[in-house]
């Protein structure tokens, strides 16, 4: 391979590789202090307070127009699902990493 053809195409690795992990560890930061809330909808999810206001929605207590997903077993269910999987796949990515290192 011709050395300027190789040479650019590390350097387009090294920047995409640079602003990829400059991108992650923003997602990471984001995702890890978004953790919080997260806990909080999980505590939400399996109060009392919660099967309250599912009530007070199944008997049409609630305004028409409040978004009202977090009632939805589904939804709320999926996202408990994703976060843990997510989780699963960063631990997947590290151990590939350091093993690879």
């Amino acid at each position: 391979m011709d050395p300027v053809k190789r040479i650019t195409e590390m350097e387009r690795i090294l920047n995409d590789h640079e602003d990829l992990i400059k991108n992650l560890r923003d997602a990471i930061e984001k995702f890890e202090k978004h953790q919080g809330e997260y806990q909080k909808l999980s505590d939400y999810y399996s109060s009392e307070v919660y099967f309250d206001d599912l009530k007070r929605y199944d008997k049409g207590e609630l305004p028409k127009n409040l978004p009202c997903g977090v009632l939805s077993e589904d939804a709320v269910f999926d996202l408990f699902g994703d976060n843990f999987n997510v989780a699963i796949e960063m631990l997947e990515l590290a151990t590939n990493i350091l093993k690879n290192h």
